[in-house]
């Protein structure tokens, strides 16, 4: 088995041998037309050059000849994982670990393509990186999922530590540790990774979408109403229910003590909620589902809420100042001594008593 040519082929390829490299394959085609070393060495050719279709060609017929051969099924989900032919790669994923068990790469496509469950890619990517150690990109896919299955885990840390150790700036990563760092309310992290992204590739539309996310929280109110939004996200649903009811009774109480004063603790929050909202309507970027849930149901809801709670206080404001600027003489000339829905009621006048009371 000519498996040497293709090392050979990955060193010419590595020194930037582009012409030797094909040369050498073209007539290793020629020599044996239907031996798979060839059209391997080609399809890695092909695939370096960022030739990915004719890549996937040479691939296909390296299989025909010969598919007991590991390399081809690691070229192949890379090849296919360009293409974002999904089910082929987890094709070649799964016939790949019948050859070899051990590779790491078989398990990390397994875990991109083949599930959409959060607990079995993390699984899948435990076990890439138990076989493949030293793969910075199963560290942070790996830690990206454990998050989102326990957002207070510390491998997450750790794991998040250990690859910035040994690259920090390994693209993938950053990404992945930006939207970590968003989500846990580290947003000085988050501006910190994204900002990296920025000077990486100043031209990439997902690294901008990331920067203005992160930045936009220098804003004090759109800030606070992130923090708020992403810690009710962190906690379990009881925790919310125990935190709501708490501060209804909260409310309740201080209600009794102080009176409508304290509908303040539902006004603040909405003037915050309506405020924060507003300040991000001129991003231009495109909107993001939350985006959307932002602008066009909570803004909405928050501002009739806003509108409910804030016209009765600002009746009895009026009415407050209009008492106390009032002159002592109209006071005096025009008391009153009862309340508005007694003076309405000619049941309860004294003017106008009862017949049947004895």
């Amino acid at each position: 088995m000519k498996i040497a040519s293709f090392e050979r082929m990955k060193q010419l390829v590595e020194n930037g041998k582009y012409t030797d490299a094909e040369m050498e394959s073209r007539n290793m085609v020629t020599e044996n037309p239907s031996h798979f070393a060839g059209y391997l060495c080609l399809a890695y050719l092909n695939f370096a050059e960022k030739n990915i279709s004719e890549a996937a060609r040479n691939l296909e017929q390296a299989l025909l000849y010969n598919q007991n051969v590991v390399e081809s099924y690691q070229l192949g989900v890379k090849i296919y994982d360009k293409l974002g032919e999904s089910e082929r790669v987890v094709e070649l994923a799964r016939f790949g670990l019948t050859l070899d068990y051990e590779e790491g790469e078989f398990y990390a496509a397994l875990a991109k393509y083949y599930t959409n469950d959060v607990k079995e890619k993390a699984a899948l990517y435990e076990t890439a990186l138990a076989y493949s150690p030293e793969r910075l990109d199963f560290m942070g896919s790996l830690a990206y999922y454990l998050f989102q299955m326990d957002k207070t885990s510390k491998r997450v840390l750790a794991l998040q530590n250990t690859a910035l150790t040994i690259d920090p700036l390994f693209e993938p990563n950053l990404v992945y540790f930006a939207k970590i760092s968003y989500a846990r309310g580290d947003f000085e992290a988050a501006r910190e990774f994204t900002r990296k992204l920025c000077v990486i590739q100043p031209n990439n539309s997902e690294y901008k979408t990331l920067y203005n996310q992160a930045w936009a929280t220098k804003n004090p109110f759109w800030s606070l109403y992130e923090r708020v939004r992403l810690f009710g996200k962190r906690i379990s649903l009881t925790q919310r229910v125990v935190l709501i009811s708490a501060y209804i009774i909260i409310f309740a109480l201080l209600t009794k003590m102080i009176g409508y004063v304290a509908v303040l603790m539902w006004i603040l929050p909405l003037l915050v909620i309506v405020v924060a909202i507003l300040s991000q309507t001129e991003r231009k970027e495109q909107l993001t589902r939350q985006d959307r849930k932002n602008r066009y149901l909570r803004l909405p809801v928050a501002i009739i809420l806003l509108m409910l709670l804030a016209f009765p206080a600002g009746v009895r404001t009026v009415s407050t100042l209009a008492d106390w600027v009032t002159p002592d003489k109209l006071k005096k000339e025009y008391p009153v001594t009862e309340p508005f829905e007694k003076q309405m009621n000619p049941f309860i006048q004294k003017d106008f008593p009862l017949k049947l009371q004895k």
